[in-house]
């Protein structure tokens, strides 16, 4: 964590944006340390992604003392939040949902939205063959749908809420062709995005859930399955993803946080490093379309709360 003689405070990423902002450079202590944060079942595949983008930031600012570069992984969302609360991440990037949990908890505030790959949002489909009796939601009612997985926001959590706002009732699946309740709609996980499809194609599921990116791309959703499908029902969009910071850090400094992310379009060596960190392209604030985008999922994770509570 970074470590300051004066001004110390919960935030390690707090001291270094505090010093920034209003202690000279020259009161710096040596020795601090900037970390990333990620949960993740597979951190070597993310390390170095996160020590790139931890490493730019560090250089941004060298000058007030920020000498070194950490990274925490962990797998869920409830041991994040104790290294949040604890004092040992500054910086976290998360799909809408987890933010939001985690902005409840009161251990971040959603900073920024990421542009993954060059788009801000997104929104769920749900398919179903051209040639079933499956033209709406209220036709899933005693079939059968495909969601990806209980952590996926297009593949499983979007497309559930428009399914419950109907007032159906899901129920889930330990085979694809166990029983289903009268009137209830059940559901699969299927592990992946092209199976959920191909589970609709081939006839064992009714319906399917998928992002409205992984329908277009032809290397998830190939053609000659494409073809037979048809869109039934499509959410409204919600961001893709944010940037994080820990709750601690004062308005100032995250302003001074916000101010150098938003920049880092605009330099070769910014560029790389959002593209290695997670191929980002840009990052921008939380207003207008971004603060929509937000808000959308936030009624949604309310709904969805009160829903389980």
């Amino acid at each position: 964590m970074l470590k300051f003689p004066a001004r110390l405070l919960i935030g390690g990423f707090i001291s270094v944006m505090l010093l920034a902002t209003a202690i000279p450079p020259s009161q710096a202590a040596e020795g601090s340390t900037l970390v990333v944060g990620r949960i993740t079942d597979n951190p070597e595949k993310h390390q170095k992604r996160l020590d790139r983008m931890a490493e730019y930031l560090a250089a941004e600012l060298a000058d007030y003392g920020v000498t070194s570069v950490g990274t925490v992984m962990v797998e869920t969302e409830a041991e994040m939040a104790d290294l949040m609360r604890a004092g040992k991440v500054d910086i976290l990037s998360e799909t809408p949902f987890i933010a939001i949990q985690l902005e409840s908890e009161g251990v971040v505030d959603i900073l920024m939205r990421e542009w993954k790959k060059g788009v801000p949002e997104y929104h769920s489909v749900i398919v179903a063959r051209k040639d079933s009796a499956v033209r709406g939601l209220a036709d899933l009612a005693g079939r059968r749908v495909s969601f990806e997985d209980a952590g996926s926001t297009s593949g499983y959590l979007l497309p559930r809420n428009a399914i419950e706002s109907t007032g159906l009732e899901l129920m889930q699946l330990n085979e694809p062709a166990d029983p289903v309740s009268a009137g209830k709609v059940a559901y699969y996980f299927t592990g992946g995005e092209t199976a959920a499809i191909e589970s609709v194609y081939k006839g064992i599921l009714d319906a399917g859930a998928i992002s409205n990116l992984d329908w277009a791309e032809d290397d998830t959703v190939p053609d000659d399955l494409r073809k037979d499908l048809q869109i039934i029902y499509e959410t409204r969009p919600v961001i893709r993803s944010v940037l994080m910071v820990n709750a601690s850090i004062p308005a100032e400094a995250q302003e001074a946080i916000a101010a150098i992310l938003e920049q880092m379009e605009n330099t070769p060596e910014g560029r790389d490093a959002m593209k290695t960190y997670s191929k980002v392209t840009r990052y921008d604030r939380i207003e207008g379309d971004a603060l929509k985008g937000l808000e959308e999922a936030r009624r949604i994770w309310q709904r969805m709360r009160e829903r389980s509570s």
